[in-house]
C-alpha cells in the first residue's frame, strides 16, 4: 500500500463526507482522525489489508500488526439483532458463520467491503460509489463468490 495522505475537511456537504471531495484519510478541523470512516482506498489496497489480516498481521515475513490484535479484533465482542438473525461484531469487523464457512468483513459506506475467508485463503474486496442503503454485500459473497471457489 502507498502512504495515505491526511485530508483536512473544510466543509461538511455530501461530497465532502462521501463523494468527490474526499481524499486520503479524513481529519476534522481540529486535526483528529474521524476514526470510523473517511479512509479512501483503492480495491487493490483494500485486498492487501485483508491479506495482511488473513496472514495474522504478517507481510513478507515481517509482523506489521500483532497476531494478538488480529485475533482479538476478529473475535466476537458484541451481538446485535438484525432482522431475524443475530450479527456478531469484533473490533470494526462483522463476523459471519454460515454453511460451515467463517468470515470477517469490514463494511464501509455505500457498499464497500473487505471480506476475509480464512478457510478458503480468500480475500474479497468490493469498491463502490457511495449508495444510500446498498444491498447486503455478505449475501452476494455467500451466495455467489464462496460457491464459485468451493471445490
Amino acid at each position: 500500500m502507498k502512504e495515505i495522505p491526511d485530508h483536512e475537511m473544510k466543509s461538511f456537504e455530501f461530497d465532502d463526507l462521501f463523494g468527490k471531495n474526499m481524499r486520503g484519510w479524513v481529519k476534522d478541523p481540529n486535526g483528529n482522525s474521524t476514526g470510523g470512516w473517511g479512509l479512501m482506498l483503492i480495491p487493490r489496497d483494500m485486498a492487501r489489508f485483508g491479506f495482511l489480516y488473513l496472514n495474522s498481521g504478517s507481510w513478507d515475513n515481517k509482523q506489521i500488526i500483532s497476531k494478538r490484535w488480529v485475533d482479538e479484533s476478529t473475535f466476537p465482542h458484541s451481538e446485535t439483532q438484525i432482522g431475524e438473525s443475530i450479527a456478531k461484531y469484533g473490533y470494526l469487523w462483522w463476523l459471519h458463520k454460515e454453511g460451515g464457512v467463517s468470515a470477517y468483513s469490514a463494511l464501509g459506506d455505500g457498499g464497500n467491503v473487505i471480506c476475509c475467508i480464512p478457510e478458503k485463503d480468500l480475500v474479497v474486496a468490493i469498491a463502490s460509489e457511495f449508495i444510500m442503503n446498498p444491498r447486503d454485500r455478505w449475501t452476494l459473497i455467500k451466495k455467489l463468490i464462496i460457491p464459485a471457489v468451493i471445490d
